[in-house]
């Protein structure tokens, strides 16, 4: 029996800019903040930490949620994808190109380590992003409604935004933007199809026809003119 290939992953995009990135984080650090919030600052501190690592790494919100400590490698800028965890079962991606290991900038190491010193739970086999009390998996329609969509609301932002899916396109569209190859693109999204990996190349010019001229810029910043 074949196996099922991956379905394209189709709808609308809608990516977010770098301003709106900046907005959406300084709202969590706010609302961590705010004094009606109460006890909820422990949360909006976890999903802060957790839309970082979503946008650095671009992975599934099946993916996300079943990170274990076992799987990165923090000092050696590493994250390994080993597990989904999918209508509250924990699963093995059944497609070769979704297991996949990938390379973390600063930014998504420094978050990782933030989360470390933030949770209770550091067994290699416990989640990363697990409940904060419970070390339980977390509840994906209760992070959207309670803490993502309430966070872009705060930030001002009122685009359509499908808070799992299109984190995950923004974070691949800027990839794409920073100039990066397409196959590393497709690799680090986990497509099968370098198809699939075509639309945030296209996304990626039209909602940033400036990418071009910086890449230029950094290619041949030693060039004498």
């Amino acid at each position: 029996m074949g196996v099922e290939p991956p379905k394209p992953e189709q709808g609308e995009m809608n990516v977010l800019t770098e301003v709106e990135i900046a907005r959406l984080l300084s709202a969590y650090a706010a609302l961590a903040l705010d004094p009606t919030e109460g006890t909820l600052a422990e949360w909006w501190k976890l999903v802060r930490r957790l839309v970082i690592v979503a946008l650095g790494t671009a992975l599934r919100r099946s993916e996300l949620l079943a990170l274990r400590w076992q799987d990165v490698a923090i000092l050696e800028g590493r994250l390994s994808v080993r597990q989904s965890f999918v209508r509250g079962e924990f699963t093995t991606p059944k497609s070769r190109t979704s297991r996949r290991t990938i390379e973390i900038g600063p930014q998504v190491q420094a978050t990782l380590g933030e989360q470390w010193e933030a949770s209770r739970y550091h067994g290699d086999d416990d989640l990363i992003f697990g409940h904060p009390t419970l070390g339980s998996p977390l509840d994906a329609s209760k992070l959207s409604r309670d803490y993502m969509r309430p966070a872009l609301k705060r930030a001002k932002i009122d685009k359509p935004f499908r808070v799992w899916h299109d984190l995950r396109h923004t974070a691949l569209t800027h990839e794409a933007a920073a100039g990066n190859p397409q196959v590393y693109v497709q690799l680090k999204a986990g497509h099968s199809q370098g198809s699939i990996t075509e639309r945030y190349i296209h996304a990626a010019q039209v909602i940033f026809p400036g990418a071009a001229e910086k890449g230029e810029a950094r290619l041949f910043s030693e060039v004498e003119q």
